[in-house]
């Protein structure tokens, strides 16, 4: 086994794990009895393109595990239980680790294993050799599992591993456009019903003059247009996720040289190809949070790990780094790390804090997060450490950074009303961009009821704290 086992090691997280993924499952209509032609077509594919006599995809919901999908279960013997009811209890199934986790699990071998050789898969029904891959959506729920199986020992390598964690999030993929795309499409129809129902039954007061009969501007005319244009943005972020998640994915394949041996030259492009996109995804996932931002001003307090929040952070800033050569590190104080905060307002203030330190320090620095609390109040120290020029954050930047802090409209008041909203009723057209993001990272401080502040000298150097209310778990 190659993946440590997962277990729900902080009671009060596992609930709202549950509940995120049962909406999600619900959302997809993934809890209805169905069947799905691209999920067959990811187990037929991975089971032949493997090598391997059974591929399996499955759900979790609640206490069972549902294959959706299932290629090759006569394997297991004629007539099997598995094979006719398509269902496990949770605690049998193999791909729960695989869920709970979110990760790959391998077994190379669970007759010679001392946890899976006493398991139900490999003592009634055969199962030797197992690899079982994470089925995450686009919000990143984890909701159930991709996996292959042989009835002999058997080494899976890195490339294997690789090809059916593409396959996954390829079929998982197409199975999200395709619900958005049956959306538009039942949206359109009752539209064109509406439509068809006012012609049939003209309103009395109608008119056939041109003019009176044109669309006349209302004073929500412009908030009707803003909410439209905010709607299509999200459609078209979600089609773009799709071809990324392809560019990533098949880039990964080819500079495995699964298909040949690459030279230098190519092998350079190709990890160029897939590293852009990967920065690409990550601001694509950005886009489509900020656009929730407006809709979540009441606080939701849940367990947040400190230490996994701050590692979160920084993994999906790492590319931004190292376009700019920063390094980036993490530190928290000894002692308790799980608190009560708003988990996502926390972790897209302190995204956007580090962000306005990578984009407004000069490149090769060290950028240093660290985490301590005084009392209930949580504190981060964000700093920079260049090798020449020195610790603290550039001094041609401190004036225009406490100007930010300073502004009111911009930091308390940066989401309003209709007014704001307007660029040109605003200054924020005028600012680069980590003065936007360090003015929006302070509007979701105070949201929280909590502040971003500089400390420091010139001669010591300057850093940003931030400062949060938080609460202990009983």
């Amino acid at each position: 086994m190659s993946r440590p086992l997962f277990c729900h090691w902080q009671k009060d997280i596992a609930p709202e794990i549950e509940n995120k993924r049962k909406d999600a499952i619900a959302a997809l209509g993934l809890d209805l009895e169905k069947t799905i032609p691209v999920f067959d077509e990811a187990t037929q594919t991975a089971a032949d393109s493997l090598n391997v006599p059974i591929c399996c995809l499955g759900i979790l919901i609640e206490e069972e595990y549902k294959m959706k999908s299932a290629y090759g279960l006569s394997h297991l013997g004629l007539m099997n239980d598995l094979a006719i009811s398509r269902k496990i209890p949770r605690q049998d199934a193999f791909a729960t680790y695989v869920i709970d986790s979110s990760n790959y699990l391998t077994i190379n071998n669970t007759l010679t294993d001392s946890f899976f050789s006493y398991s139900l898969l490999a003592s009634q029904y055969g199962i030797v050799a197992y690899l079982g891959v994470p089925l995450i959506t686009e919000t990143g729920e984890c909701i159930g599992c991709l996996e292959i199986i042989d009835t002999k020992p058997r080494q899976f390598i890195q490339t294997e591993i690789n090809f059916l964690m593409i396959t996954a999030r390829w079929c998982l993929a197409e199975y999200e456009r395709s619900i958005i795309k049956n959306s538009l499409h039942l949206n359109f129809d009752k539209k064109e019903t509406k439509n068809k129902s006012q012609k049939d039954f003209p309103e009395t007061e109608c008119t056939s003059s041109t003019d009176e009969l044109a669309i006349k501007p209302t004073p929500n005319s412009e908030k009707y247009i803003r909410e439209l244009s905010f709607q299509l943005l999200n459609q078209l972020i979600q089609k773009l996720s799709i071809p990324l998640t392809s560019i990533i994915g098949m880039s990964s394949v080819l500079k495995q040289g699964i298909y040949g041996q690459l030279n230098s030259k190519q092998a350079e492009y190709l990890q160029i190809i897939h590293d852009s996109g990967q920065e690409m995804s990550i601001l694509v996932d950005e886009i489509a949070k900020l656009g929730n931002v407006k809709s979540e001003v009441n606080l939701e307090y849940v367990p947040v790990d400190l230490e996994n929040l701050g590692t979160q952070v920084l993994q999906s800033l790492e590319s931004s780094a190292q376009n700019k050569e920063h390094t980036l590190r993490l530190s928290i104080e000894p002692g308790k790390k799980i608190w009560n905060l708003d988990r996502e307002k926390a972790k897209k203030t302190l995204y956007y804090l580090v962000n306005t330190i990578i984009e407004g320090s000069r490149s090769g620095g060290e950028i240093h997060l660290h985490i301590s609390h005084r009392g209930d109040i949580l504190k981060i120290s964000c700093r920079v450490n260049h090798p020449w020029l020195g610790e603290g954050i550039s001094l041609e930047k401190i004036g225009l950074y406490e100007e930010v802090l300073n502004n009111k409209e911009l930091s308390s008041n940066l989401i309003g009303d209709e007014d704001r909203l307007n660029p040109e009723n605003t200054n924020l057209s005028n600012l680069d961009y980590d003065l936007v993001c360090l003015s929006f990272s302070a509007y979701l401080a105070n949201l929280q009821g909590g502040s971003i502040y500089l400390q420091g000298s010139v001669e010591s150097g300057y850093r940003f704290i931030l400062s949060l209310p938080i609460s202990p778990m009983d």
